[in-house]
């Protein structure tokens, strides 16, 4: 599969405790580990542990009407996509619950977890 119109690469190396914190966020306009939503081409997530998984948390929405989507990023896996604009529900009626998301979280199970992030945009 071929990405075009890439103008715009990140890729770093986090080390991701066993406690929440932000890797990246997406808005309308850029800023220190912000990409703009629109512009977003590709997102590469890797766990480079052989060992421990990854929760990774995809919010939704502002601080105080928040959703969240949590995912298991096992040891030595990667999980991409290729927008912010996804969604998701807790019961099977309607997909309204979880709409896209505006920030990703991340959290290591029992040791701390070396996370790769690769983001290409426009």
């Amino acid at each position: 599969h071929e990405v075009n119109d890439i103008n715009e690469v990140s890729e770093r190396i986090m080390s991701i405790p066993t406690s929440d914190v932000t890797v990246l966020s997406a808005s309308n306009t850029v800023g220190p580990g912000t990409f703009v939503s629109s512009s977003l081409k590709y997102i590469r997530l890797t766990n480079l542990d052989d060992t421990n998984f990854l929760r990774l948390s995809f919010i939704s929405g502002s601080e105080s009407s928040a959703n969240t989507a949590d995912f298991k990023l096992d040891p030595s896996r990667t999980m991409m996509f290729t927008n912010t604009l996804f969604s998701g529900s807790a019961d099977s009626k309607s997909f309204n619950q979880f709409s896209g998301f505006t920030a990703l979280k991340a959290s290591a199970d029992t040791a701390s977890v070396d996370l790769e992030i690769f983001v290409a945009s426009t």
